[in-house]
This record gives C-alpha cells, sequence and structure tokens, in this order.
C-alpha cells in the first residue's frame, strides 16, 4: 500500500479553506445588500401608506361640502368635516415638525398644531385643486421623495 504525501493533503486543505472564506464572504456581501434594499422597501412602503390613509379619509368623508382643502400651521391641510347631533366637527390632515398628524376638533376651534395625532413621518404635504372637485396631494415622506395622488371627490364633481 502506498502512502500519500502530505503535500497533497496540504492542497485539499488550503482548496476547502479558499471555498469556505469565499462562501463567508458572499453571504457577508448578500446579507448587507438585501438590508439596504429592505431599508429602501420599507421606506416606500411607509410614504405609500401614508398617502393612502389620507385618501382612503377623503373617500370616507366624500359628501357634499364635507372635504375641503386648506391651510393649517405652516402648509397645506385637508379639512373633513362631519355632523354629530347638530354640532359640526372637523379632522385635519396635517403635516407638522416633521409628522404627518391629524386632529379632531370642533369645527371653528383654534388648536395648535403640536397638538394633532401623529400618524406617520413625513416632510411636507401639498394639497391643490386643478379642477373643480379633483384634489392633488403631494405627500413627501422620510425618503424625500413626493408621492403624488389625485382624488375625485364625487359629491362635489
Amino acid at each position: 500500500m502506498r502512502r500519500q504525501s502530505g503535500a497533497g493533503t496540504l492542497a485539499a486543505l488550503a482548496l476547502t479553506c479558499v471555498f469556505g472564506a469565499t462562501l463567508l464572504l458572499s453571504l457577508a456581501a448578500g446579507a448587507s445588500v438585501y438590508r439596504r434594499v429592505a431599508d429602501r422597501v420599507e421606506q416606500s412602503a411607509g410614504d405609500r401608506v401614508s398617502l393612502s390613509y389620507i385618501t382612503a379619509k377623503l373617500h370616507g368623508f366624500d359628501a357634499a361640502g364635507m372635504v375641503e382643502a386648506g391651510q393649517y400651521g405652516d402648509g397645506d391641510a385637508v379639512f373633513l368635516y362631519e355632523d354629530f347631533d347638530g354640532l359640526i366637527y372637523e379632522t385635519i390632515l396635517y403635516v407638522y415638525d416633521g409628522q404627518l398628524r391629524e386632529m379632531l376638533c370642533e369645527k371653528g376651534w383654534e388648536q395648535d398644531p403640536e397638538f394633532g395625532e401623529i400618524i406617520s413621518p413625513a416632510q411636507a404635504l401639498q394639497v391643490g385643486q386643478p379642477a373643480p372637485g379633483l384634489l392633488r396631494l403631494s405627500l413627501t415622506g422620510e425618503s424625500g421623495l413626493p408621492q403624488i395622488a389625485d382624488v375625485y371627490v364625487r359629491s362635489v364633481g
């Protein structure tokens, strides 16, 4: 019987170590890429969810004269009105201090924007009315990219 030399064993061991190191480096690089992509998707989804929240509220309040665009605090806002036992209440959706906020109060009450309930992170909300009954919402989220939605208020169109 022939004995193998130590050089063949060392070559096989070295090749196995190189393969293992390459495999570990590939896994580490893949995990890093996956984490960056997952963070970007999560941030983008957060921006879209915030805009979807506003449009869903608009559709929920879509009754004659119950939706209005205006100014609140330092920027644009959406005002949604509802009648409870003869009292008109307003829900205000606006951006203040880096957050999309919502406030419910009796119509005409002066409230500070800081008292609104925080919905999600956002940088700015712009509300325009390019045509009667059409609201154009532009919400700039945490990522700095604006998300735009056009909502046709059926009751006034």
